[in-house]
């Protein structure tokens, strides 16, 4: 019964076999690896950052009166951002103005002359100075009198006049130390009147100046809120020049031979699509023992305030060109979990070789293994798979 049924499978297999079809002849269009030059890179990621990071903090302390701007503004130099409490600082002012006033009325001044002043103009030294002098006149006539034959002058009267004179030139000397304490004094007041200005002036925080012409500084966080009690070097606002930017990014000290300034540097951000162009702006000239890496400052424009400050940014610093690399089209290279792979043609059948791939542009990407450009290859090589009959059709193939 065994033999019967083997016998009777027999043709039916044999029919199934004769019923399938042979493998249907692809139309594929050829493609030839070139040889070209090839853009090398160093790729490396980073943050971004503004060029001027300032953090504003109180130069005096006080009473927060007003607050003109907030996160997201858009200031140039010198706009207000807050404005402290005057009333104190008014007060202090015009106390030391007071005082210096009195000094200059002792001293016999309207004002406080520039540079050095003759102490002998002062009127309380110019006093001394004449009664010293009419000392010295009555002990010279008193002197003749004395020497005249009979004496016509006691030595006691005499003995005053030289008394006189003597003292008088003493107070003579005591008044211009006088009024030079007098005169130090006044100065003294005055670089605190000045000092006082100057602490009226600071408690109106601005924008500072730029390093460079129209720059612009954008508010970034709002630390104090009207009412608020600040001491000095209390931060007030956090503010950034958003254009350009710098992408700081560590690279291993291998590549330290091939990063020069000026290098281009094309960047990418997460939150765009678009690629934005930056320079190599600075290298730092020292590795980090630890990680054996040194840093590099991309400087990237941002007219549009595109970027920000903050962002994660990937960068491809371009280093060198080589002249003659293997290249292949794009669309000749299928892909399959991580895998590349290229169908070449001989004898009108495809074979499938894997490669691998180096920097892609232009619609052309590099081959370091797998070919070595005598090959004939498959374009758009879907559907493809090693012993597939191919015919050969110029500007045919898959769609």
């Amino acid at each position: 019964m065994l033999a019967l049924a083997l016998a009777g499978c027999s043709p039916e297999r044999e029919a199934e076999g004769a019923q399938q079809p042979a493998r249907a002849t692809v139309e594929v269009a050829p493609s030839t690896p070139v040889r070209g030059p090839v853009q090398r890179s160093v790729r490396a990621t980073g943050t971004l950052f503004g060029e001027e990071s300032v953090t504003i903090a109180a130069k005096v302390p006080g009473r927060v009166a007003e607050v003109f701007h907030d996160v997201g503004d858009v200031l140039a130099p010198g706009v207000p951002l807050a404005q402290l409490e005057r009333v104190d600082f008014e007060l202090a002012l015009n106390e030391r103005r007071r005082a210096f006033e009195q000094s200059l009325a002792r001293l016999g001044l309207e004002e406080l002359p520039e540079g050095e002043i003759e102490v002998e103009t002062l009127p309380a030294v110019e006093r001394a100075r004449l009664q010293a002098e009419n000392g010295h006149a009555r002990y010279e006539r008193g002197r003749l009198l004395r020497e005249r034959v009979p004496p016509a002058m006691s030595e006691q009267d005499y003995l005053d006049l030289k008394t006189a004179w003597s003292v008088a030139q003493a107070d003579h000397r005591i008044a211009q130390l006088g009024a030079r304490a007098q005169l130090a004094e006044a100065r003294a007041q005055k670089a605190q009147i000045e000092s006082a200005q100057q602490r009226l002036l600071d408690t109106l925080h601005v924008v500072p100046g730029a390093q460079r012409q129209g720059a612009e500084y954008a508010v970034v966080q709002r630390r104090v809120s009207v009412g608020d009690l600040v001491t000095v070097g209390a931060p007030l606002f956090e503010l950034v020049d958003p254009d350009p930017l710098e992408l700081r990014v560590r690279l291993p000290e291998r590549h330290g031979g091939s990063i020069e300034l000026n290098q281009l540097a094309r960047v990418r951000v997460e939150s765009s699509s678009r690629e934005f162009e930056g320079r190599v702006a600075r290298i730092s000239p020292a590795v980090d023992v630890r990680t054996r890496t040194f840093e590099v400052e991309i400087a990237v424009p941002n007219p549009a305030r595109e970027l920000r400050p903050g962002s994660f940014a990937t960068a491809e610093i371009e280093t060198e060109i080589e002249p003659d690399v293997l290249q292949v089209e794009r669309a000749s290279v299928a892909t399959f979990a991580g895998v590349h792979k290229v169908f070449v043609i001989v004898d009108s059948l495809a074979q499938e070789r894997v490669v691998e791939l180096g920097r892609e542009g232009d619609g052309l990407v590099e081959v370091l293994r797998g070919l070595d450009g005598s090959e004939t290859i498959a374009r758009r090589p879907r559907g493809l798979v090693t012993g597939t009959p191919v015919r050969v059709v110029v500007g045919g193939g898959a769609p």
